[in-house]
């Protein structure tokens, strides 16, 4: 029937879609639901998302990639996905932003430690998309790194404030040698942030945008 939910077990998913391309099958707008006891890969997720228009509903082998995560071909599938161990430390925040758009269920990141290289941009999205729970156990980040090479400040304050009320302190490392360019009345908070080991500078260039004082 039109719209119906097909339950398959992880192991049975082969011989259904052989049943399918031979004719013996018809697979249109059914709702395809893997039994959650198992995982699948994206490969195999990719190949029910060609099968049907309807939503699939499977949990993802937790060790893809996330490059090969970001290769689902489905928009609105309800995969359950947790980041691998192995991309702690390698994920930027345009890839989880990407991944996001993949599935209608919270990304997991609880392996996820530290963000490498992102734009102030990417993370902004990324915060606002935690924020509104379209990821889980996502407290852990410790470290994220900015790619930008000249800097806005006051975006600079807004978004470690942001991943500071995600999970604590955050520390943000720069681009080496990227500009900073900060009001005179920002200063205050920005020499606060690296003091506290939220923000790391070392040999960014500093741009006062108005008067300051000596001391």
């Amino acid at each position: 029937a039109s719209g119906a939910t097909i339950n398959v077990d992880a192991g049975e998913i082969t011989a259904m879609l052989a049943d399918e391309s031979l004719g013996r099958l018809t697979i249109a707008d059914q709702a395809i639901t893997v039994n959650s006891a198992a995982t699948i890969s994206v490969d195999t997720a990719n190949l029910l998302e060609a099968t049907t228009t309807g939503v699939v509903t499977a949990s993802i082998t937790t060790t893809e990639t996330v490059s090969e995560l970001n290769t689902l071909t489905g928009t609105n599938g309800a995969y359950t996905i947790v980041v691998a161990s192995g991309d702690a430390t390698s994920t930027t925040a345009a890839q989880l932003n990407t991944l996001n758009g993949k599935t209608t269920v919270a990304v997991d990141l609880t392996n996820v430690t530290a963000l490498a290289g992102s734009s102030l941009s990417d993370l902004e999205t990324l915060a606002s998309a935690i924020n509104a729970n379209e990821f889980s156990n996502d407290s852990g980040l410790t470290t994220i790194a900015v790619t930008d090479t000249t800097i806005d400040a006051t975006t600079l304050a807004s978004t470690i404030d942001s991943y500071d009320a995600i999970g604590g302190t955050t520390d943000m490392t720069l681009a080496s040698g990227a500009t900073i360019n900060v009001d005179a009345g920002e200063i205050t908070e920005m020499l606060t942030d690296e003091s506290a080991g939220r923000l790391t500078i070392v040999d960014q260039v500093i741009t006062v945008n108005g008067a300051t004082t000596v001391d």
